[in-house]
């Protein structure tokens, strides 16, 4: 059990089995090690375990686009270690925007739940773009 200090959420109790690893770390994040905990459902929080203080929320994209879905490379199932599409979850940023919120469909964070290895992708898709606002 690892215990980390918190300026936002406070002491967090974390096993080692949660931690994910990003071996490709994410843009403008200098760390590789990730846990996701609930915030209010359907959000979650992605928080960096070797400074808990960066944190972004993410959500998981199918809540709002039921048709959201996009082809991996080879590279990146690779990297998962992914042998069925059961095992991954899909998620995205949460953002602020103008007077509500929207997601980076754009950028998604694909995780191994098994393997506990995660990778935030580019898409070249044009269909999806950096912030699409979230209707109410």
């Amino acid at each position: 059990m690892i215990i980390i200090k918190t300026t936002r959420f406070g002491e967090l109790q974390i096993d080692e089995n949660e931690i994910i690893t990003f071996p490709y770390g994410i843009p403008g994040i200098p760390f590789e090690r990730f846990i996701v905990r609930e915030c209010l459902d359907p959000v979650k929080w992605l928080i960096a375990v070797d400074d808990p203080d960066v944190a972004m929320l993410i959500v998981s994209p199918f809540k709002y686009f039921p048709t959201y879905g996009f082809q991996l490379s080879d590279e990146i199932v690779s990297l998962l270690q992914a042998e069925k599409e059961e095992e991954l979850e899909i998620y995205v940023a949460l953002l602020k925007y103008n007077d509500g919120v929207a997601v980076n469909l754009k950028s998604p964070f694909v995780i191994n739940k098994n393997k506990k290895i995660g990778a935030q992708i580019l898409l070249e898709d044009e269909r999806y773009e950096f912030k699409v606002p979230i209707k109410r």
